[in-house]
């Protein structure tokens, strides 16, 4: 009898624990997550100041440029009259008004337009006679002055290191006459040494074809040249003379 009591006591909490876990689980609902927004990125703010041209706008304003050497002013083209007995600073060609005009401001001397492209690419712009660099063109605008010749300094092998960046003269007797492994360059040496180390006459590609070609420069060899040309110093071959035309050379003996 006491074992049917057991067995029914049993019986009857399970079913009351059962029934309220049942109940438990039916109720719970897990919490759906809260939809996510996404954060616009950050838009740049607008600079009020920066000028920002219309879709299909047009510019109108001519733009116009000055041809100088120096981008600085011009001076008024001369008279025949004004030229008269006037050379080319580099060259000592008379001035011709057709090879286009320039004058340095500082010492009045005149160049040509391209003895001044050689000046810029050989001679740091620097004129020849006053090492400036303030070299302008001549047009038919604003006053002009009465320009000035120059005569270059006649040099020997003893004084041609104290003349870099000017135009001189110099007489010697060429030693040998040497040709760039290129073959488009020329050195007249004037002393009896390498290409770097000796001072010499130096004739680059585009001048060979002005002064007559390879078969005349190979013809100074051994002879007497009196030449008028820029003096530089190479940073790498040295002591040389420049020339852009056959009218510098002056005499051949």
């Amino acid at each position: 009898m006491e074992f049917l009591l057991i067995i029914g006591g049993i019986w009857f909490l399970f079913i009351i624990f059962g029934s309220s876990k049942n109940k438990d689980t039916s109720d719970y609902r897990p919490s759906s997550p809260s939809p996510r927004r996404s954060t616009p990125p950050p838009q740049p703010k607008v600079n009020t100041q920066t000028f920002r041209p219309k879709t299909g706008s047009k510019s109108t304003a001519k733009i116009n440029f000055q041809n100088t050497s120096n981008a600085g002013t011009s001076i008024r083209l001369p008279s025949e009259n004004d030229l008269k007995g006037l050379h080319d600073a580099f060259t000592g060609a008379s001035l011709d008004k057709a090879l286009g005009l320039y004058q340095c401001q500082s010492c009045k001397v005149y160049y040509h337009k391209e003895s001044l492209q050689v000046l810029r690419e050989a001679n740091s712009s620097q004129c020849v006679s006053c090492q400036s660099t303030n070299i302008i063109e001549i047009t038919d605008s604003a006053s002009t002055s009465r320009g000035k010749d120059y005569s270059p300094n006649v040099i020997t092998l003893n004084n041609y290191k104290d003349h870099v960046g000017s135009v001189v003269t110099f007489e010697g007797l060429v030693q040998s006459v040497k040709e760039s492994r290129r073959g488009s360059d020329f050195a007249v040496m004037f002393e009896n040494k390498s290409w770097v180390k000796g001072f010499k006459l130096v004739f680059f590609q585009g001048a060979v074809r002005k002064v007559g070609g390879k078969p005349y420069i190979n013809s100074l060899n051994r002879k007497t040249v009196r030449v008028r040309g820029l003096l530089i110093k190479h940073e790498k071959f040295g002591y040389e003379i420049i020339v852009s035309e056959k009218s510098m050379i002056m005499s051949t003996k």
